[in-house]
Order: C-alpha cells, then structure tokens, then sequence
C-alpha cells in the first residue's frame, strides 16, 4: 500500500510536468529552456510505471481485446468499435499525452537526470524499449530518432518498424550492462515493479529481448533460436512477473476495475467464452465471469502485468516448435505455460491437461494448442493481439465485413498537424513484421 500511495502522490506532484506541452511531442514555448523544471529520477519513475501500466491495462488492452474477441463491445462508443469503426480521434489521448507526451517525456527528462546513476539509467531503457516496442506493434512506423527535438522539430519523421526494433534491442542490452553497475543512486520504494533490483531487471530485459525476437520470427526464421538463447536469462518463476501495484482506494483503482465501474460498454466475448466452454476451462469461474465491478479477476487492486512468467514459457513452446518441432521439451513448456497461468489464478486442475483436445500428448501437439492456451491464459493482454497477427491462431471470424482489423489508427492529431505521418494506411494494412 505505501508503494500504491507513492505512485498516486508522485503522480499528482509531476501532473504540470507531465503535461506540460501542448503541441506535438517534447515541445513547450511556455517554459524557458535555460531554466528547466528539474524533477529527480525517483519522483518520475513511479509515474512512469503507474502511467504505462494504466497504459497496457486501458486503452492498449480495451482496443486490441476487441480485435482478439477477448472482450465485445456492446454500446455507446465500443459497439461502434466492436464493428472495426475506431476512429483516428478514438486514440489522440492514447498516442500524444500518453505515450508520448507523457511516459516517453518522462523517461527521456529521467534519463537526463541519471547519468552518475546506472540502475535508474538501466530501468529508464528497459521502460523505452518496452514503450517504444509497444508503440510501433500497435501503429506500425512511428516518430521515435527525431521525435525528442521539441519546438525545433514539431513534425518529426516517421522511423521504419524494422530499426524501431534494432534500436529497442540495443537499448536492452546496454540496460543489461547497466545493471552490473554497484554505483551511483539505487532505486528503492520509488520503484513500483522490482523495488530497485537489479537481478529482477535483468530478468526482465532478457525476457522483452525474446518477445520482441519472436515477433520477428517470420522475418527471419533465426530469431526463434535469439529467442530461446534470451529466455535462458529470463523469468524463472511468476515471482519475476513485472507488474504494477494498484490499491482499493478509489483513486488507486486497477485500469479494468476503474473502467468497468465507470462504463457498461463492453462485455465477456463470446468467442473467448466460447473456448473457455469447449474445453470445460476453470478458467471460466476467474476470467469469464460478467465484466462489472465485482468481477474475480477485475479487482480494484489487480497488479497490472506487463510481462509475465507464463507468457515466457508459451514463448519458449513456441520457439522449439519452430525450431525443433514436437519435441519433449516443447511439450513441456507447453505445459509449464498451463500450469503457471493456473498457479497465478489460484486454480488447481490436473485433469485439464488430460483433455486430448487440450493437450495431444508431446509427439501430437501442434501450434494450435499453443496458440489457443496462450489466447486461453493472457486474457486482454495486448501481447495476443501480436500473437494473433503473427501466427493467425486461433481462428478468429470478423464481426463485420471478411477482415479483422490489425493495426490501429493513426490519432487524429498525428494526421493533421504532421505532415509524415502516412495518414492513407488503414487499419487493415499490416505492420512490418506482420509477414
């Protein structure tokens, strides 16, 4: 609770901060530029945590889930979504005070403040990578080398996915080489995720290096093996999960919870519930129950994941398919996948995995159990809506239409006052890796 507090007092403290531009980017005619507002690295990294996770768990996870049939839209604003009409305007909040102005400003005003400090400068990486990396897999090419120049570049160019992901990997690795530091400042209560451990970050640097090589699995088949090598480094338990604590005061309400209270827009999908019901998950009673404020899964206090243990071990089943087909070993990631997506519901159900229609046997598995218990255990992740462009699993039947959308929109804003950003690509043309 003292972290939750922490993050909602530092959050408050830096709001002029956080929004203090009112044009494109990092850009504030208002404040002199030879005497900068100077906020500590401790102070803005819970509310880059805080808003990144409000980030993953709202909007990112509220649009992608519709794509995915997590979740169906029902009335108001998401039945217009739920039939692929998602506006430009719908994600101006989500790209400009959010991402950009919001977290990525931050992190760069953090890294500025770091220098002497390894760890902070290590953790301020990891969180670019991941931001940057979750930016482009939604929008496709994005403003990112020259999107840092404030009034002196307010219509910065559009970097191509392909070196967005280059430089993300890059930014890992030199994270990771900040971490062996034993100087400078260390992280401590201010550190929402891991509490400034450096053995914690390093797990989930090596994991985010192997989500982000197997999204380019079909770029180039090599990657599955970067992938594993990664992993080998990564996450050894659901204890490594990176999360971000949210409390049962109303203003510390989890992204899910705050929305479902506040809105009846959106419902269980009927698709996912569907699964659910063919394969008699228990999962049902946790995640397929009614979306409303007394949802089990949905608490006010639901730690957002951003990156968990039981998304590592479907990555690994995934990559040793690809690369060594059905053998024990990817079977048993496979069923690690499972067993750990149980664990962090507190289910305990051996008979699930002596379902046939769940799990083949370790010769007779295919990607598609992968794939559909990966959709099955990362309810409304963003990460599925990847999954589902990579991989085409499991089948998904559009709403409307023959096409299921897979991008989003560029905002609104983007469109109109920049004029490189590619306003004629639609939500139907695939992003780079999208192969």
């Amino acid at each position: 609770m003292k972290n939750i507090k922490y993050m909602y007092m530092t959050l408050i403290a830096i709001v002029m901060f956080a929004f203090s531009s009112c044009e494109s980017y990092f850009g504030d005619t208002n404040l002199d530029p030879n005497n900068p507002t100077e906020v500590p690295a401790s102070v803005l990294l819970p509310s880059i945590e805080g808003r990144l996770a409000y980030l993953i768990g709202g909007d990112a996870s509220r649009y992608t889930s519709i794509f995915t049939q997590h979740v169906d839209g029902v009335s108001r604003q998401f039945a217009v979504i739920q039939d692929y009409g998602i506006q430009p305007s719908d994600v101006n909040t989500m790209w400009g005070p959010n991402i950009y102005a919001g977290i990525l400003q931050d992190i760069k005003k953090m890294q500025s403040f770091s220098g002497e400090d390894p760890i902070y400068m290590g953790i301020s990486k990891c969180l670019e990578a991941y931001t940057i990396l979750m930016t482009t897999d939604m929008f496709g090419d994005v403003p990112y080398s020259a999107a840092f120049g404030g009034v002196d570049n307010l219509e910065p160019a559009f970097d191509s996915q392909e070196s967005i992901y280059a430089a993300a990997q890059t930014l890992l690795d030199n994270a990771i080489n900040d971490f062996t530091a034993t100087t400078g400042l260390q992280p401590g209560s201010d550190d929402l995720m891991y509490g400034g451990d450096a053995d914690m970050w390093t797990k989930f640097a090596y994991t985010l290096k192997a989500r982000a090589y197997l999204h380019l699995g079909e770029v180039s088949s090599a990657n599955y093996s970067s992938a594993l090598t990664a992993l080998s480094n990564g996450f050894g338990s659901s204890a490594d999960d990176a999360k971000v604590p949210f409390g049962t005061a109303a203003t510390e309400w989890s992204p899910w919870y705050q929305y479902n209270t506040d809105r009846n827009d959106i419902a269980l999908g009927a698709t996912y519930e569907a699964w659910l019901d063919s394969l008699n998950d228990p999962r049902m009673a946790s995640y397929g129950a009614p979306l409303q404020s007394a949802h089990p899964y949905f608490t006010p206090d639901l730690a957002q994941p951003l990156l968990t243990f039981t998304e590592s071990k479907f990555i690994e089943a995934e990559c040793r398919m690809q690369t060594e087909g059905a053998t024990a070993a990817t079977h048993q990631a496979f069923l690690d996948g499972i067993n750990s997506s149980f664990a962090d519901l507190a289910i305990t159900d051996p008979t699930y995995t002596a379902n046939p229609n769940v799990n083949p046997g370790a010769s007779a598995l295919t990607m598609t159990e992968i794939m559909v218990q990966k959709y099955l255990a990362m309810f409304t992740d963003p990460e599925v809506f990847n999954d589902w462009r990579r991989t085409g699993l499991p089948a998904l039947t559009p709403t409307v239409g023959t096409e299921v959308p897979v991008r989003l929109p560029y905002p609104e804003d983007e469109i109109n006052y920049n004029s490189n950003c590619p306003a004629t690509t639609t939500i139907y043309d695939k992003v780079w890796w999208d192969q």
